[in-house]
């Protein structure tokens, strides 16, 4: 647990003047120190603030914030840095536009694909293993029929005679991947990835900044307790406690 108390910038002058005239060598162990808590109590707050404001589907997004520690004991070279390994966390942070990469608009798992039902908003889970896209294989070929409807239902049908449980299709309004339920005439198709939308806008989510700025406010203390302790690990001055 983090113990936060008020500090007077006087007496940090004074820990860090009385620090650096009688034991000038522990001086880097203690903004070594400072850096490193701070680094690890903006990745806790980070954390905190994914929480509070992303919709998680896995533990994945907590876990890629990860803190590379200050090392060494040249003061001006000491750096601590938190960030996340994630590719998405910039859009997060920022906002942005991702556009299609291919042929087909911007893949779009569906609620049904996780297991939520059709209307459930917003996705909350993955898709099942058996509706991820990495799993799914697509028949390749061209389709008979005199228009769209008509090829998209015997589409349907064939997969569902076949034993294929995807398929891509373009309807009037959606065309994407949609997985086959029930057999021959009463087969129908349920989206399960929609490559509708040629872009998609990413709503600006900041989590790093409040995680920044929290920590900001701590760091008189962080600077406080690890002056303190490196002049009471050496014994002097019994007045620090």
């Amino acid at each position: 647990m983090l113990t936060v108390f008020n500090v007077d910038t006087r007496q940090i002058k004074r820990y860090e003047r009385d620090l650096k005239a009688f034991a000038a060598q522990a001086f880097p162990y203690a903004t070594k120190a400072t850096l490193n808590e701070a680094a690890f109590h903006a990745q806790k707050e980070w954390r905190t603030q994914i929480g509070r404001k992303m919709i998680e589907r896995n533990k994945y997004t907590r876990q890629s914030i990860q803190v590379d520690r200050a090392r060494g004991n040249q003061v001006l070279l000491q750096q601590a840095t938190v960030g996340s390994i994630a590719p998405y966390m910039h859009l997060q942070e920022s906002g942005g536009t991702i556009g299609k990469e291919g042929r087909e608009g911007v893949p779009i798992t569906t609620s049904y694909a996780a297991g939520q039902g059709m209307k459930t908003q917003p996705r909350t889970r993955l898709a099942t293993r058996m509706n991820r896209r990495k799993a799914i294989r697509l028949q390749k070929g061209k389709r008979k029929g005199a228009n769209r409807a008509q090829r998209n239902l015997l589409a349907v049908r064939e997969a569902a005679k076949s034993g294929q449980k995807h398929v891509y299709l373009k309807t009037a309004r959606k065309q994407g991947i949609f997985r086959i339920i029930g057999k021959g005439r009463k087969a129908k198709p349920r989206l399960v990835h929609d490559l509708t939308e040629q872009s998609v806008s990413i709503p600006k989510r900041p989590t790093l900044a409040p995680a920044v700025a929290a920590t900001g406010r701590q760091l008189p203390a962080f600077y406080a307790r690890a002056l303190r302790f490196q002049l009471r690990r050496r014994g002097l001055f019994r007045a620090y406690g």
